[in-house]
């Protein structure tokens, strides 16, 4: 379903834009630009200047924080509403995590123990 890690990103992406505006407290422009952000990725050119703009609205363990508990709620209502959608979110992190994705802190964060095989936990 996820061949690159863009497509991934932009999954995830997409869900946490669009939980923001289902609770009617849209992210900045910033805030969105920084869901991408990456030094390793190879469809984006990052924009060093960017973490600098967002820790001028928003501490990083807030931003995180807030970014967390929308991946949370997006991914509850997902699986709420369709059987599929837990499956729709492990091949979409398995996908980003071939590379190194600031939104990956988050999405641990948020979603770890319902993403990672159970034997992981067992094991660690």
């Amino acid at each position: 379903m996820f061949s690159t890690e863009g497509q991934a990103k932009r999954f995830f992406v997409d869900k946490i834009i669009c939980q923001a505006a289902f609770e009617n407290s849209p992210l900045s422009s910033v805030e969105q630009r920084m869901l991408s952000w990456s030094e390793s990725d190879p469809e984006l050119k990052p924009d060093m200047s960017l973490p600098a703009q967002l820790a001028a609205e928003i501490s990083e363990q807030d931003y995180e924080a807030k970014i967390a508990g929308l991946i949370q709620r997006s991914y509850g209502r997902d699986i709420a509403s369709d059987a599929n959608a837990a499956h729709q979110y492990k091949e979409a992190y398995f996908a980003l995590k071939r590379g190194d994705h600031y939104l990956l802190i988050m999405i641990d964060q948020a979603l770890k123990r319902h993403l990672q095989p159970w034997w992981k936990f067992v094991l660690s």
